[in-house]
């Protein structure tokens, strides 16, 4: 009797045939194994971003293990950005994250060069508030010091972070002329991110930025304006921009959703002294 053609996709049948890789009596959990097969193929192109993969039903029937086991190896992929499970659709591979390489940028933003910058920022509230203690002694200026509220959205397609600038309002004669009234400030709505605005637009007389990066819970406020669910985690940048001597000239603060983003950092060692070097990137950083 003739063998009847297998009707499944080919990477659907590729991946079903690693099955045997799963190692029952490894420490590693059945999950976690799985996921890593699933990550692997992803990776290298076998599911391309759009591509459905498999059923639950299919998977549990391809790997011989529970359904409790598939979900939680899904649940890893979609806290990962890897996988993303839409209704009616079922898990869906979502699109690879976009690169930030701090030292890139900077040097992008230095040049002028925004041929790679697809990021937009959307600036929705500018106002002048007191400095107060904590950031009053990040800028070093006197705590009673006023400072301009930046608030900014950075959309790639859709809102991948949220960011408040902090800059005082005599940093530059630009800003000072705009004191009176915020909504002056040469900020463009949807131009570039807003760093480079700052820089460019407003006449701060940038020299470099020192960068801190770690995580944070979002609040009600950023899980509103970036659509995700209460209490995600997120990767929190912050900036501060120092001018001529290192004076400081502003404060970022950066929410950034880590599940489209991963972030990059060269380091160049050079006589036994490390030193940060950026390589070309295909995208640039959220501000």
């Amino acid at each position: 009797m003739p063998s009847v053609p297998d009707p499944r996709p080919e990477q659907v049948r590729r991946f079903f045939a690693r099955a045997g890789q799963l190692d029952r009596h490894s420490p590693v959990p059945l999950y976690y194994q799985l996921q890593e097969l699933l990550k692997e193929d992803i990776d290298a192109g076998h599911w391309q971003p759009g591509a459905i993969l498999p059923s639950e039903a299919e998977l549990e029937a391809a790997f011989g293990v529970s359904r409790t086991v598939i979900r939680k190896a899904l649940d890893v992929l979609e806290a990962d950005g890897q996988v993303v499970r839409q209704k009616g659709r079922g898990t869906v591979v979502a699109p690879p994250k976009l690169l930030y390489d701090a030292v890139a940028a900077a040097q992008e933003w230095r040049s002028g060069d925004l041929s790679r910058r697809p990021v937009l920022a959307r600036v929705v509230d500018v106002r002048v508030v007191v400095a107060g203690g904590n950031l009053g002694t990040l800028l070093g200026v006197p705590p009673d010091a006023r400072l301009f509220e930046i608030t900014a959205v950075a959309a790639v397609d859709s809102p991948v972070s949220l960011t408040q600038a902090y800059v005082p309002t005599g940093a530059s004669p630009q800003l000072a002329a705009a004191a009176e009234a915020p909504a002056a400030l040469p900020l463009e709505i949807g131009g570039p991110e807003l760093l480079h605005q700052l820089a460019t637009r407003c006449g701060l007389p940038l020299q470099r930025s020192d960068l801190s990066i770690e995580t944070t819970t979002a609040n009600e406020f950023e899980c509103a304006t970036l659509g995700v669910r209460g209490g995600a985690t997120m990767a929190l940048v912050s900036t501060v921009l120092r001018g001529p001597d290192d004076a400081p000239l502003g404060f970022l603060r950066s929410v950034v959703r880590s599940d489209h983003f991963r972030f990059a950092v060269s380091v160049l060692h050079e006589a036994g002294t490390p030193a940060a070097h950026g390589a070309s990137r295909p995208q640039a950083p959220p501000t």
